[in-house]
């Protein structure tokens, strides 16, 4: 981080500020999880209060002073030794899954048909997590697009997570701009309020990052691409091999639910050549702190020329430290248009 780029990091804990933290590391892993602070800090009335489930806020201040917090959440786990306290806050998803939660049964008698998504997202945490107080905010939740109904649904065990990750709209062609929706927290200064949004426009310019602006360092992980991928449709087994098996055999499945054969050949065929250019990238930058998971980059480097262009942020982590903000972005590709596809096929 530049000397001249103005830097105050602020963290909360209830209502009295914490001066005394070493390194603070914010991570949220996408996929619709709840992100999480590592905060390590040296305070001997803090390791003798009781802090589990208090209240945690944190600004980042980075370039200027922000006006709503970074991340907000509450204390889930705690590390306290004879020396420092650790401890660990996640937002307010943490309290859609696993323990946290309510175990749902969706039974014919019991269930949420004739909701929407967002219907039983309300109706679920008005009943059951904001009784005393509104810990989740539900002033900007939203409806998917397209909509998703629960009618039918039936599951013997899960959580409100779970049944979301399940019901999330996807693209039936997984071909063009394919755009993820995800629960996302939008902070009102008060409290952390839930909604759905959908990863950025491919078309959107993206915030440009290279040696020169932005990248620290790059890294370029390249994964082995399944080759060989199979499915069952309608009692029928669906066998697909990409490009005559040419690099050797390696073993994948057909993802989604077909009614034809040839929809699963053809889904095959994209998550094979998606595949092929897939790799793990890793941006280590001095911007780029507030972008958001979804959002589109765009990166240009003389190093890896097959990965210029554009990408979406699948995963973030921030971390403060006495003397230093440091800022890693993991990617993705963007996907080729359906033209393209089907000219190379």
């Amino acid at each position: 981080m530049s000397s001249l780029t103005y830097s105050r990091p602020a963290l909360f804990i209830g209502d009295k500020e914490v001066i005394s933290f070493s390194s603070i590391q914010y991570t949220d892993s996408g996929k619709n999880q709840a992100s999480s602070l590592n905060v390590s800090l040296s305070d001997p009335d803090l390791r003798k209060a009781a802090l589990l489930n208090k209240e945690v806020v944190f600004y980042l201040n980075y370039g200027s002073e922000d006006t709503v917090p970074f991340f907000r959440g509450r204390i889930k786990q705690l590390n306290p030794t004879d020396f420092k306290l650790q401890f660990t806050a996640y937002d307010v998803r943490s309290l859609l899954t696993g323990r946290e939660s309510l175990p749902l049964s969706l039974t014919d008698k019991d269930n949420y048909d004739g909701h929407t998504l967002s219907q039983f997202l309300y109706a679920y945490i008005d009943e059951y997590i904001n009784v005393k107080e509104t810990i989740i905010g539900l002033d900007f939740l939203n409806e998917t697009n397209p909509t998703v109904s629960l009618s039918g649904q039936r599951t013997k065990k899960t959580d409100p997570m779970k049944l979301i990750r399940k019901s999330l709209p996807k693209n039936s062609t997984n071909l063009n701009d394919i755009k993820r929706h995800r629960l996302s927290i939008i902070d009102d200064g008060v409290k952390s309020n839930i909604c759905f949004v959908r990863d950025q426009s491919i078309d959107s310019a993206g915030v440009l990052f290279t040696y020169s602006d932005g990248i620290k360092k790059l890294t370029v992980k390249k994964r082995e691409s399944p080759n060989l991928l199979a499915t069952n449709v309608d009692n029928t087994n669906v066998v697909y091999k990409h490009n005559n098996l040419a690099t050797g055999v390696v073993a994948g499945k057909i993802e989604g639910k077909f009614d034809y054969p040839d929809e699963a050949m053809q889904e095959a065929f994209i998550q094979s050549t998606l595949a092929e250019t897939s790799a793990e990238i890793t941006l280590d930058t001095t911007k780029g702190h507030y972008l958001n998971i979804g959002n589109v980059v765009t990166v240009s480097t003389p190093d890896y020329p097959e990965i210029n262009g554009k990408h979406r942020i699948v995963s973030k982590q921030v971390t403060s430290s006495v003397n230093n903000i440091s800022c890693k972005l993991q990617l993705a590709k963007e996907s080729p248009q359906l033209s393209e596809y089907l000219s190379s096929s």
